[in-house]
């Protein structure tokens, strides 16, 4: 069985082993102030090195950053490693906090099997490659290149002095135009499933998964809202259902942790978490 770690405070611990429901926040407003941006900078970067032209590069990253002006990601982080120091530090109340061990099979198992009309999830892995980043998006880029050298961006019913066309031929042409413009469109929208998938390679320690929703930013009303003491959040909220298994395996109480581990155990008990591990973190930070 694979285990997947979310880091948080004991309060957060208490309400998610309480309530049976997790909560996947936006991630737009996450601590890294580039989520969301990679796939617009790495287009950018692949069009440049291609030659594309400098007016055609500005609008194909003007097009890809309009995803992220109207798509949010909603995720619940986790991580393959349960205790590292710098995920107690930033994600756990300084360490005093748990890191909890979530059964990686539930939580898949929990998204498919949640009913189609409902705004649900899935479990996905960031990447922090750079190289593997561009090869995820390149392919898409190849596709867009194709369509702008088809017309995709040229000025509808332009004409010279010296254009000798009849109007019908520059209404046909009008056409191919917006219809290149229409595929090159739809070509960029799939990207959106990656927007909140690719981190910088900075962040590659914490080795991240994440159950991630989508968002729209233009008045969802699918998602609920907290505040926090300098923004307003948009989230969605999923019970742990039971029927499912048993979704907590694991609870690694944090370095500043003084919780006695059967009082831990007794918690979980009480609320229908059984046969779950419980273990202290081996990190020497005070």
């Amino acid at each position: 069985m694979t285990t997947l770690y979310h880091y948080c405070s004991n309060k957060s611990f208490h309400a998610i082993v309480e309530s049976r429901m997790i909560w996947l926040s936006s991630l737009s407003l996450s601590n890294d102030s580039m989520e969301g941006k990679l796939i617009a900078a790495l287009f950018n970067q692949i069009a440049e090195t291609d030659g594309l032209a400098q007016a055609h590069t500005h609008r194909l990253q003007g097009l890809v950053s309009f995803l992220e002006k109207i798509i949010d990601g909603l995720g619940f982080c986790l991580s393959e490693d349960g205790d590292l120091l710098s995920q107690w530090r930033g994600y756990a109340a300084d360490a005093s906090g748990v890191s909890i061990g979530f059964s990686k099979e539930y939580l898949e198992k929990f998204g498919e099997n949640r009913e189609q009309a409902e705004m649900g999830f899935t479990l996905q892995k960031v990447e922090y490659d750079p190289e593997t980043q561009e090869g995820l998006v390149k392919p898409t880029y190849m596709k867009v290149k194709q369509l702008i050298d088809q017309g995709a961006f040229k000025i509808f019913g332009r004409r010279s002095l010296l254009d000798m066309r009849n109007d019908d031929e520059i209404e046909k042409e009008d056409g191919e135009i917006k219809s290149a413009f229409s595929r090159l469109s739809m070509t960029i929208l799939p990207l959106f499933a990656e927007l909140y998938l690719l981190k910088t390679w900075a962040f590659r320690e914490e080795r991240e998964w994440r159950l991630i929703s989508y968002f729209l930013k233009n008045g969802d009303e699918t998602c609920s809202f907290r505040a926090v003491s300098d923004r307003i959040i948009p989230f969605r909220k999923f019970e742990l259902a039971a029927s499912v298994g048993n979704p907590i395996v694991e609870v690694i109480l944090g370095p500043k942790n003084i919780t006695p581990e059967y009082v831990i155990e007794s918690f979980l008990k009480q609320n229908g978490f059984g046969a779950v591990k419980i273990s202290r973190s081996k990190a020497t930070y005070r």
